[in-house]
């Protein structure tokens, strides 16, 4: 396998990440507590689940910036990538589905008894949530961890990946443009076609969750963040206070789509919001650059993905036991401080020193073995 140089990070897209997480666990976690405060927060509970967006268009941005080596296309290298991604997201996505795996089993005995049923589906939708396959019924999008559905997606981009690099990786800036564009309509289309349904079609929960769940219905996302990840490499990486400028203006833009525009518009303007922050933030020097690239918001950005798959578990058993943290603002604020301290916990202490370990043991397992001579008889 060809030896590539590694290309040097870019911290503020680390640092992000965080922001985009919040958001998911916000929109999962606090109308309650919005509720009691009395606070009306116009189109936010309908569209802050969408930041998943932006960590679709991050993957294929930052996979594409840190594979070179996919350029190859060596069989040897994509081997590698599969295993190496599998090393990155599964430790943590397995801690999740087994403290979700309770609750699941206390739900189901609720529905139905301590039948042969009971079993059945606690076998179903525990082997299709541990192999990422959830999301591609709207039935079971849903029944595992909540958040686990946007790995099932992450899974088909991921083996999609060697694939689409090869096919974008000499595409002329027009091409890339122009790809986007059409990436952009293909994640929004969907949306738009569901507002001009009948009513009780287009609000039928079938269909929305295919919508929002399907994996192929959110490759665009994803495809769009190597076409940016292509251009951003042919235009050079040098950095500019104005990409900070425009970081922020982008930044802006997006909280308050998500906040002001229903949930159709928020779909069209999201995903232009979302691309030029990434593609001004990895260009950028200035305060929001600096900001995000911090070494504390850089801790935050890579524990994110501990904070994003185990928000809704832990929230559920935090109810149990202390049912005014879903109410109460002090409550609330507290079970975040403790779920960021649980995040970074998780990926110090799990996350990334399995990642090491499985990686390590992995090319230990494919490097060459001395050939054993022969011991002879004296």
């Amino acid at each position: 396998m060809t030896t590539v140089a590694r290309r040097p990070v870019i911290p503020a897209l680390t640092g992000v990440r965080f922001l985009a997480a919040l958001s998911v666990a916000l929109y999962h976690l606090s109308p309650d507590v919005a509720a009691s405060l009395g606070i009306s927060p116009f189109y936010f509970y309908e569209n802050s689940g969408d930041p998943v967006e932006l960590f679709f268009v991050l993957s294929g941005f930052i996979l594409t910036y840190t594979h070179p080596e996919m350029s190859g296309a060596e069989a040897l290298a994509v081997r590698q990538f599969y295993f190496s991604r599998f090393a990155k997201i599964y430790p943590i996505y397995l801690l999740g589905w087994i403290v979700f795996a309770p609750l699941v089993y206390s739900n189901l005995a609720a529905l139905h008894g301590h039948s042969a049923g009971l079993y059945a589906r606690l076998a179903f939708y525990g082997v299709i949530s541990l192999t990422l396959l959830q999301a591609w019924t709207p039935a079971t999008a849903n029944a595992w961890n909540t958040p686990g559905w946007s790995l099932s997606a992450e899974a088909v981009f991921y083996a999609s990946f060697p694939f689409l690099f090869a096919f974008l990786k000499n595409r002329s800036v027009g091409v890339l443009l122009s790809l986007i564009g059409a990436c952009w309509l293909f994640s929004v289309l969907p949306t738009l076609m569901l507002s001009f349904l009948p009513s009780s079609l287009g609000q039928a929960y079938w269909l929305r969750e295919l919508v929002n769940f399907m994996p192929v219905l959110r490759i665009g996302e994803f495809i769009a963040g190597i076409c940016m990840a292509r251009l951003y490499l042919s235009q050079g990486m040098a950095k500019a206070f104005i990409f900070d400028v425009a970081a922020f203006a982008a930044l802006a833009a997006a909280v308050a789509v998500i906040v002001l525009a229903n949930h159709v518009l928020a779909k069209a303007l999201l995903f232009p919001a979302f691309f030029l922050l990434l593609y001004c933030l990895a260009r950028a020097k200035g305060l929001l650059s600096g900001w995000l690239g911090s070494k504390p918001m850089v801790l935050l950005g890579e524990s994110s993905f501990a904070f994003y798959i185990l928000h809704v578990p832990l929230f559920k058993y935090a109810k149990m036991l202390f049912p005014s943290v879903a109410t109460a603002p002090a409550p609330f604020v507290g079970f975040l401080l403790v779920l960021t301290a649980v995040s970074i916990f998780s990926f110090l202490s799990i996350e990334k020193p399995l990642c090491a370990y499985l990686r390590k043991a992995y090319k230990t397992s494919r490097s060459p073995r001395p050939i054993r001579q022969p011991e002879h008889a004296h």
